[in-house]
């Protein structure tokens, strides 16, 4: 395995944990990696990065079920023992999904709209 393919690795590795705070490059190339950013810059394309960091949201997601779980059993419980309105409408538009809002369109005075359809001659 190339030095490079192991800095893939670890950046994936540490950015999908979702125990892990979500740090930024800079933090990650000195802090984590132990390298300078300047060399990292020079074996990893912008492009590449992005992938990387595309790459570890999905795998942080995948894993965070049971911070996710958590936080809903929260929001129940705030909603239940507080008797809080807001956090009962968020439990509820997250495991229920939103209400989605009616939007009535009217003419003029609350009159039916008028489409007047003209015919197109060359």
């Amino acid at each position: 395995m190339t030095a490079k393919d192991k800095h893939r690795l670890k950046m994936v590795l540490y950015w999908g944990n979702p125990n892990n705070e979500f740090i930024d490059r800079q933090t990650m190339f000195t802090d984590v990696l132990k390298i300078k950013s300047a060399s990292f810059y020079q074996h990893f394309s912008v492009e590449e990065l992005f992938e990387i960091e595309g790459e570890a949201a999905q795998m942080r997601r995948d894993r965070s079920a049971r911070q996710r779980t958590n936080v809903l059993k929260s929001l129940y419980k705030t909603a239940i023992d507080d008797s809080s309105v807001p956090a009962a409408k968020e439990f509820l538009d997250r495991t229920e999904g939103k209400v989605t809002d009616k939007h009535e369109v009217t003419g003029k005075d609350g009159e039916p709209i008028v489409i007047v359809v003209e015919e197109f001659k060359e």
